[in-house]
């Protein structure tokens, strides 16, 4: 599918990617409403939660890592298949288990499943001919996702509680199986020459890898805490959601952004001016906020998430020769995913999170660090523009 111009089935292909990547990603997208469901429904703790966030993204890092060993050997329909009726079953059961270690067990293995398809998922997307456009719809098509379940969050906890939310994991996952018949059957044309690992070999490679860790690190403690802060500030339930959902509609316009300006700017510009931005926010978050900064905060922070995003992948991409690098990326991102809860967890209370945006803003600047020097080994050709 390298080809300028895709043929109807390979657009089918990446609409089926970028709507899978959604699935793949519904509970960590939707984590600040599981979270909300976990301490008001089930009464975990502000520790717990951040336990029960670490262990869906290490599950996400274990399926990530072991994505090289299959994601280009295997059958994609029927891997596709198996990560969706793994989601089905591990979120069903808990449905009934609610005890803190089983709930906790079985969102490891949602992230395990979850991880798997999202791996595949950005590998169906990395084998079309504008991978760096078809990353952008992805992002945007979970934005999309994200704003719908935010506004619908409180809702569901007063509907039904922690197993409400569980519900609409387990019907995305039941409807994402309409999309396997449009799921590739193999691989991009000699994608999968090399050893599994190759691409970690590559000194810029495994930078920009870190770079996409640190990231998440950041996201994983923000997206955590973020309605807690909310909560904490006294704001209301049905604020902190509304207002974290209208941000995300917002974060659209990152998506709009990175696509209108490509390379023109490089990599290293919109990344940096990113994390500039991420910092801000969680400054902004500090103490009490008011709903207007709590708001306001979570805009810029959701608009800024977007950018860095999209073009973290093309820095991926861009410093490796092997082609692996893509799939292996989610796992980084959920290994920083699982860190940044587990950390911030030591820090935080019931009433103080500022430990949390301590985290947001140190691990954001390490991620652009990483990305630069990565770039920088890989030859001065790379720099600012694509490979």
């Amino acid at each position: 599918m390298g080809a300028s111009i895709e043929t109807p089935a390979e657009q089918r292909a990446m609409l089926a990617g970028a709507l899978l990547s959604c699935v793949g990603l519904a509970s960590f997208l939707l984590l600040p409403t599981l979270v909300e469901a976990a301490v008001s429904d089930l009464h975990y703790t502000e520790r717990q939660v951040g336990i029960l966030a670490a262990a869906l993204s290490a599950g996400q890092t274990l399926s990530g890592l072991l994505s090289a060993l299959w994601i280009r050997r295997s059958p994609w329909p029927r891997a596709a298949a198996v990560t969706l009726l793994g989601l089905v079953f591990a979120n069903g059961a808990a449905l009934v288990a609610h005890d803190f270690i089983a709930f906790v067990a079985l969102q490891a293995l949602v992230g395990l499943f979850g991880g798997a398809l999202y791996s595949l998922s950005l590998t169906i997307l990395s084998d079309g001919a504008r991978p760096e456009r078809h990353f952008a719809y992805a992002i945007g098509a979970q934005t999309v996702y994200q704003i719908a379940a935010l506004v619908a969050g409180p809702a569901l906890i007063r509907a039904g509680g922690a197993n409400a939310v569980l519900g609409l994991f387990i019907a995305m996952s039941t409807a994402g199986l309409l999309l396997v018949r449009w799921t590739p059957a193999q691989g991009h044309r000699g994608a999968g020459a090399g050893p599994a690992y190759s691409a970690l070999l590559s000194m810029p490679v495994l930078l920009a890898l870190v770079g996409c860790f640190l990231f998440y690190v950041n996201i994983g403690a923000f997206w955590t805490y973020v309605e807690r802060i909310g909560s904490a500030a006294g704001l209301g339930l049905d604020a902190v959601s509304n207002g974290v959902a209208f941000a995300t509609l917002t974060s659209l316009a990152g998506v709009v952004f990175a696509s209108w300006l490509g390379v023109r700017r490089g990599y290293v510009s919109p990344i940096a001016a990113s994390a500039v931005v991420i910092v801000l926010a969680a400054a902004m978050l500090a103490g009490r906020p008011s709903l207007v900064m709590f708001v306001a905060a979570n805009i810029i922070y959701s608009i800024a998430w977007n950018v860095s995003m999209t073009y973290q992948y093309s820095v991926v991409n861009a410093v490796d020769e092997s082609r692996r690098g893509v799939a292996l990326a989610p796992s980084f991102h959920s290994a920083g995913g699982a860190a940044g809860p587990a950390v911030a967890a030591l820090f935080v209370t019931a009433t103080d999170h500022d430990g949390a945006l301590w985290l947001v803003g140190g691990s954001v600047l390490a991620s652009v660090a990483c990305f630069v020097l990565a770039l920088r080994l890989h030859g001065p050709a790379h720099r600012s523009a694509p490979g």
